[in-house]
């Protein structure tokens, strides 16, 4: 068989987007930080995860990829294609109303990385912690393969408050983005 396509779709994509997560959150953390009280700084996600399982380590932030979407109107020779994610974090708190603070923050925190991030950051290998990679570096995308063209936020979504067992209140904070990409 002969492959048409060298595709590789949201994998390597959701490996990039964690790992710059990972890399980038301390310092989108140092901007948000100082607009809170001294006594209240957020600290950084513990986990990250690529299912919404059950979380054992707060706080978590679960990258899904929703679905791929394709441009039927596009060159022959390639693939171009939408991929769509929903971002959330999983947070723990005692007080309400800090949570509320903590979700509104926390969600501050990922579109200032996701934002930030400069599109050369998908094509460099970067450090990554995270089960499904257990080299510790991603592979970045190919450059002769893909060509990753935009990355927008399209929503953010403060997510319900819920009591778990025990008394700890929990709230679920999301942002949905999506990355334009060309692959051939």
């Amino acid at each position: 068989m002969i492959q048409r396509y060298q595709a590789q779709f949201a994998r390597p994509l959701v490996d990039q987007l964690i790992a710059i997560l990972q890399r980038d959150q301390q310092a989108a953390l140092d901007i948000v930080n100082v607009t809170r009280p001294a006594d209240r700084p957020l600290g950084p996600f513990v986990a990250f995860l690529k299912e919404g399982a059950p979380i054992q380590n707060w706080p978590a932030l679960v990258l899904v990829a929703q679905q791929v979407d394709f441009d039927v109107a596009s060159d022959i020779g390639l693939r171009t294609e939408t991929l769509s994610f929903y971002c959330a974090m999983a947070l723990l708190g005692a007080d309400p109303e800090w949570l509320a603070e903590d979700a509104m923050d926390m969600l501050r925190v990922v579109d200032i990385v996701l934002t930030s991030a400069s599109l050369s950051d998908f094509y460099t290998p970067l450090a990554i912690s995270h089960i499904t990679v257990p080299g510790g570096t991603t592979q970045g995308l190919d450059a002769a393969v893909s060509k990753v063209l935009d990355l927008r936020i399209t929503r953010h979504n403060l997510g319900a408050l819920v009591q778990r067992r025990g008394g700890a209140l929990a709230r679920g904070p999301q942002i949905e983005f999506a990355v334009d990409l060309e692959e051939q």
